[in-house]
């Protein structure tokens, strides 16, 4: 494939919007969710994260372990919520 080619490719994708239609920072997170919890013996899977986080469906998992996610995503939005909105100086 041509630079040319290349740019031409990308100037569609862009112009159809398709990077913009999956939240990849969603996704993102929800698999460091996952993987954090996993760690620490969570059985909950990326999909069933989704599930829970986004419609509210639990999962046949124990109690702990979806509750371990919630808490972990609660952590992290607060923790962007905090990044946002505090000047850091080194």
């Amino acid at each position: 494939m041509s630079n040319q080619n290349l740019v031409e490719t990308l100037n569609e994708y862009l112009s159809l919007g398709i990077n913009q239609q999956l939240d990849y920072d969603k996704f993102y997170l929800y698999s460091i969710i996952t993987h954090s919890t996993a760690i620490e013996g969570s059985t909950v899977t990326e999909i069933e994260n989704q599930l829970l986080f986004d419609e509210g469906i639990s999962a046949n998992k124990p109690m702990a372990e979806q509750l371990m996610n919630i808490d972990l995503k609660a952590t992290y939005e607060q923790s962007f919520v905090y990044k946002n909105s505090r000047r850091f100086s080194y």
